[in-house]
C-alpha cells in the first residue's frame, strides 16, 4: 500500500515537473511572441509620429524652396503660409502655431501676425537664447533642425523647428537665412493619438534624447510602463523614444500559480490546460489583428500594406495585378460643417464599399486619414465590371450625417508596364487618382480646402 502511493507520488512528482517544464518554454515562447507584436505596434506607431512630424517640414520647406528661387523676395509668403496651414490641417490634424521667415536668422514676417507679433526680430542664431541652438553654423549643412524646445511643465509639448535657406553662387553655398515653424502642443498631442493605446490596455511612454543624451518624458500612460519594449526613431536631428507594455503585464504572476495548481489536480488537468492555451492563443490573435488592421474600418493598416509591398518587392506581381489608390473627396469639408462624425461616416462608407466591391479579388488597405489603397488579381473584363460596380455604389450611397459619398479612384493594372515594380505601379495609381480628383473639384466648383 505505502509502495504503490508512493509510487503514484513520484508519478505525481515526474507528471508535474515534465508538464511544469513545458509549460515553462510554452510561457516563454507566449511572450517572446507578444513582445514581437507589441514592437510591431510600437514601430507602426513610431512610424506615424514620425511621418505627421515630417509632413510639416516637407510643407514648410516649399516656402525656402521659393525664397531660394526668387533670391530672397517673400511677396508670395502670407498667402502660400495661408495654403500651408490648411494643408497641414487636412493632412496631419496639426493646427501650426505660426509660420516665420529669418533673413540672417532675424524673423522679418510671421504668420499669422496677429497673435505672433512679439516674434519680429527674433534672432534664431542668438545662442543665449533658449530654444536655439548652441552652434548656428549646423545650419549651413542646409538640414532642417528641431530644437528641443518643450514645455513639460505645462502638461504639454511644442516642437519648434527651423530650415536653413541657402544662397547659391557659382559652386558656394551661403546661408541667406531660415524658415521657422511651431506645432501646437495641444494639437499635436491630439494628432499622435497615444490615448488609444491606453484604451486598449497598454502603457506607453514617449521621450526624446537631447543633444545631452538626457531623456525628456513628452506624454505617458498614467500607469508607467514596466519592462517594456522601447523602439528608437529620429525626427530629423532629435532621437525619439517610444516605449510599450501590456497593463497587466506579460504574463501575469496569477495566471502561472492557477495553472501551476490546475496541473497538481491530475483529475481537471488537461481541461483546464487546455484552457490556458486558449485563452493565451486568443489573446496573442488579439495583438495580432490589432497590429494588422484600422479599428475604423477593420480594412488592414499601414503596417500590414507596407508587408504586403515588401511581398511583391521580393517575388514579383501577376499579370493580372491591379493596384488602386483611392482617396475620399470633400472630408474636411464634412468635418468642418458637419463634426467628425459625418468625417468618420464617410471614412466607414468610403471601406465598406471598396470591401463589398473588391473582396473577392484581394484586400483593401486604409493607408491615411482618407487614403485607401486596393490590390487585387482582376483580369480586364472583371476590372471593368467592378469600375463600374464601385461607380453605381457610390451614387447609391446614403448616409445618416452626410447625404452623399465621392471618391476619387486611380487604376494601374499591372499588364500595362509590365516591367516596373509595385512602387512604380502605385506612383501611377496616385497620378491618376489625383487627376480625378483635381477633375472632380474643378467639374463640381469645390474647394479643396472647404471653404
Amino acid at each position: 500500500m505505502k509502495k504503490r502511493i508512493l509510487y503514484v507520488i513520484l508519478i505525481g512528482i515526474i507528471n508535474m515537473a515534465i508538464l511544469s517544464s513545458a509549460y515553462y518554454l510554452y510561457v516563454q515562447k507566449e511572450i517572446s511572441n507578444i513582445e514581437k507584436n507589441y514592437r510591431y505596434i510600437a514601430e507602426e506607431k513610431a512610424n506615424n509620429i514620425e511621418a505627421t512630424i515630417e509632413s510639416v517640414i516637407i510643407r514648410a520647406d516649399a516656402i525656402k524652396i521659393l525664397l531660394q528661387d526668387l533670391g530672397g523676395n517673400s511677396v508670395f509668403f502670407e498667402s502660400l503660409a495661408d495654403d500651408l496651414y490648411d494643408n497641414v490641417k487636412d493632412e496631419t490634424g496639426i493646427s501650426l502655431k505660426y509660420i516665420s521667415i529669418a533673413p540672417d536668422g532675424v524673423v522679418s514676417e510671421v504668420y499669422p501676425l496677429l497673435t505672433n507679433e512679439s516674434l519680429i526680430g527674433y534672432d534664431y542664431l542668438d545662442v543665449t537664447k533658449t530654444g536655439n541652438v548652441t552652434d548656428p553654423r549646423i545650419y549651413e549643412q542646409g538640414n532642417p533642425i528641431l530644437t528641443n524646445s518643450y514645455d513639460i511643465r505645462e502638461g504639454g509639448f511644442g516642437v519648434s523647428g527651423a530650415i536653413p535657406v541657402m544662397y547659391k553662387s557659382g559652386s558656394e553655398k551661403t546661408l541667406w537665412g531660415l524658415v521657422g515653424f511651431n506645432i501646437s502642443s495641444d494639437s499635436l498631442t491630439e494628432a499622435l493619438n497615444l490615448e488609444s493605446l491606453e484604451e486598449l490596455g497598454i502603457n506607453y511612454r514617449l521621450s526624446y534624447l537631447d543633444t545631452h543624451n538626457t531623456k525628456h518624458i513628452i506624454q505617458e500612460s498614467a500607469t508607467k510602463p514596466v519592462n517594456e519594449i522601447t523602439v528608437q526613431f529620429h525626427v530629423e536631428n532629435l532621437i525619439w523614444e517610444l516605449s510599450l507594455s501590456p497593463k497587466s503585464g506579460w504574463y501575469p504572476v496569477s495566471r502561472i500559480i492557477i495553472t501551476l495548481v490546475i496541473m497538481a489536480l491530475i483529475s481537471v488537468f488537461i481541461g483546464m490546460f487546455a484552457n490556458v492555451i486558449f485563452r493565451l492563443r486568443d489573446s496573442y490573435l488579439m495583438v495580432v489583428k490589432l497590429s494588422n488592421t484600422d479599428r475604423l474600418t477593420d480594412c488592414y493598416n499601414r503596417r500590414a500594406y507596407e508587408d504586403k509591398l515588401s511581398e511583391y518587392k521580393n517575388f514579383g506581381m501577376d499579370k493580372d495585378f491591379v493596384y488602386i489608390a483611392v482617396d475620399i473627396n470633400g472630408l474636411k469639408k464634412a468635418n468642418d460643417t458637419l463634426g467628425h462624425q459625418a468625417g468618420d461616416e464617410l471614412i466607414c462608407g468610403a471601406a465598406s464599399l471598396l470591401k463589398n466591391c473588391f473582396k473577392e479579388f484581394g484586400n483593401v488597405y486604409r493607408i491615411g486619414g482618407d487614403e485607401f489603397a486596393v490590390m487585387i488579381q482582376c483580369d480586364e473584363n472583371k476590372l471593368e465590371e467592378r469600375k463600374n460596380t464601385l461607380t453605381r455604389s457610390m451614387i447609391k450611397w446614403k448616409g445618416k450625417y452626410v447625404p452623399q459619398l465621392a471618391m476619387s479612384v486611380g487604376y494601374a493594372p499591372y499588364r500595362e508596364v509590365p516591367n516596373k515594380g509595385i512602387d512604380e505601379l502605385a506612383k501611377l495609381a496616385d497620378e491618376r487618382m489625383y487627376d480625378a480628383k483635381r477633375n472632380f473639384y474643378i467639374s463640381s466648383g469645390q474647394d479643396r480646402r472647404g471653404r
